[in-house]
């Protein structure tokens, strides 16, 4: 029996569960204080993203807006892991992981969707033509 799941969509899942490891990594390793509400409320909201990129797997068509989608969000998380964790530029750089998870929500993973979807269209009618 073939398998029924794409090869972007592997890699959707893949680069989805690189995502949540990162954050539960950071909120299990990185945190101080310990568990609390609000850790675990952070830490879903952070995850959310990466719900959303495998749920578009499930679609028919999308599997190129998810791998966009899973791709720019787990950029951006690792950059904001990067210059909080490794390359602090001031006291308020850990503020980035409050914000980074609405900024994936609402701009990033999209325009990663927009701008994965919008390549392989430029380059099929590329293919087309020549």
């Amino acid at each position: 029996m073939p398998n029924s799941v794409s090869t972007p969509a592997k890699f959707t899942l893949t680069l989805s569960a690189a995502g949540v490891l990162l954050h539960v990594y950071t909120a299990v390793f990185r945190a101080d204080g310990g568990l609390s509400w609000f850790l675990l409320g952070l830490v879903l909201l952070s995850c959310l993203p990466y719900g959303i990129a495998a749920a578009l797997t499930r679609a028919r068509r999308a599997h190129l807006l998810a791998l966009g989608w899973a791709i720019a969000s787990l950029l951006a998380d690792l950059y904001m892991h990067y210059s909080v964790f490794v390359a602090p530029k001031g006291s308020t750089a850990a503020l980035g992981l409050l914000f980074m998870p609405i900024w994936n929500l609402l701009v990033i993973g999209p325009a990663g969707a927009v701008a994965v979807w919008g390549c392989h269209r430029l380059f099929a009618a590329g293919r087309r033509t020549a």
